[in-house]
């Protein structure tokens, strides 16, 4: 019976040695995920430096920002308590410019196909009248009748009654892209027809948008 005992302890013992082996086994599989993590860790790395070189710059206001410079030119005019518009929009013929050798020039249609249109002479500061030949002046032409604010207009040749300050630009200011004032009008038939001078007030401003010259 001991004999028994003893080979069946004898026979245990290899028994007992092969599960410490599988232990090991065992073991071995949580070193490999523990070696497999390093890779991983530098594979994130990776993936985040090719992240880093992918991903586009936010857009900024310089990048998508309006620039200006485009779109319609329009100007309005209040002549009267009456306000026109006007717009090279749809428009053959027009002028928008806002430094044409020293002058803001604007020579624009009606809107909306309106019968009229507006001309603008508007002196930058720093420009000379006598070089450029040309002072501050408005015109605003409506159906048949034009309104004349120009200190060198020809009217006051063919008239004895206009008398100055009765056809000028009151106040005018350049801003950018855009120009707007005050003047005092008159009625050219009115000169014309040797009767009183008919003078109003009124104000006027003009946005060019893609400049043109045409």
């Amino acid at each position: 019976m001991m004999k028994f005992l003893v080979m069946t302890g004898a026979l245990l013992m290899p028994l007992a040695a092969c599960g410490s082996s599988d232990s090991s086994s065992d073991e071995s599989p949580g070193d490999g995920t523990t070696q497999a993590e390093t890779p991983t860790d530098v594979g994130g790395t990776a993936a985040d430096s090719g992240s880093d070189a992918t991903t586009p710059a936010p857009e900024t206001e310089a990048d998508g920002g309006d620039e200006g410079g485009s779109g319609p030119s329009t100007a309005m005019a209040t002549i009267g308590g009456e306000t026109y518009n006007f717009s090279t929009e749809g428009a053959l013929v027009a002028q928008c410019q806002t430094d044409m050798f020293g002058v803001f020039s604007v020579q624009l249609p009606m809107a909306d196909g309106g019968d009229g249109g507006i001309n603008i002479i508007a002196l930058r500061e720093g420009t000379d009248p006598a070089v450029v030949d040309q002072v501050d002046a408005v015109t605003v032409s409506v159906g048949d009748d034009d309104w004349v604010a120009d200190e060198s207009s020809d009217l006051f040749d063919m008239s004895d009654t206009l008398q100055p300050g009765m056809s000028q630009v009151d106040s005018v200011e350049i801003d950018g892209s855009t120009v707007r004032g005050t003047a005092t009008f008159v009625r050219q038939l009115s000169v014309i027809g040797g009767g009183e001078p008919e003078t109003t007030t009124g104000s006027f401003e003009a946005t060019c948008g893609e400049e043109r010259l045409s």
